[in-house]
């Protein structure tokens, strides 16, 4: 068993005091910068969460895409979100509103994007517009019912030649 005199508690709050001292001064110097940097980093988690959450709800729609009274779900997410964290509904934290509502317009523009280069690839020619038509993405698939065997051996054919199976 150790013998502890006063000397060593005098020594270890000594340690600590001058711990204390050297926290503070960190604090005051890169107090600032540590608080911006943690708002950045929790900003691109909640940005990255939203467009994650997107993704999910347009993957599970399929084809057709998932929508709201015609307008595309990740859309209509953005904007409600932003129009909130502009009124100011969650007070000092709308601030996450709108970083929630910038992922669901980062993935919907991400998908608007997508369509365009498709069709770009399509066509050869760089254009918003849809094969000659009018300014949008690109048509998406409506069939509806049964899958016949041609479009089951086209759809397996393009899942092994996208992942390199072939």
């Amino acid at each position: 068993m150790a013998n502890l005199g006063p000397e060593h508690v005098k020594y270890a709050w000594q340690r600590g005091e001058n711990f204390k001292r050297k926290y503070l001064a960190f604090r005051e110097k890169h107090g600032e910068r540590i608080k911006r940097t943690v708002g950045t980093a929790v900003r691109t988690m909640e940005v990255s969460a939203a467009g994650l959450a997107a993704g999910m709800v347009q993957g599970h729609a399929g084809e057709e895409g998932s929508s709201v009274m015609g307008i595309p779900t990740d859309l209509l997410a953005g904007l409600v979100l932003n129009g909130l964290g502009f009124a100011g509904v969650a007070g000092d934290h709308s601030e996450h509103l709108h970083s929630f509502g910038d992922g669901f317009l980062a993935a919907f523009t991400s998908s608007l994007g997508y369509g365009w280069g498709a069709n770009w690839k399509k066509t050869g020619k760089f254009s918003f517009h849809k094969d000659g038509g009018g300014l949008g993405l690109p048509p998406g698939t409506t069939t509806k019912g049964e899958i016949s065997p041609g479009q089951m051996a086209d759809i397996v054919a393009r899942v092994k030649a996208a992942s390199g199976a072939m």
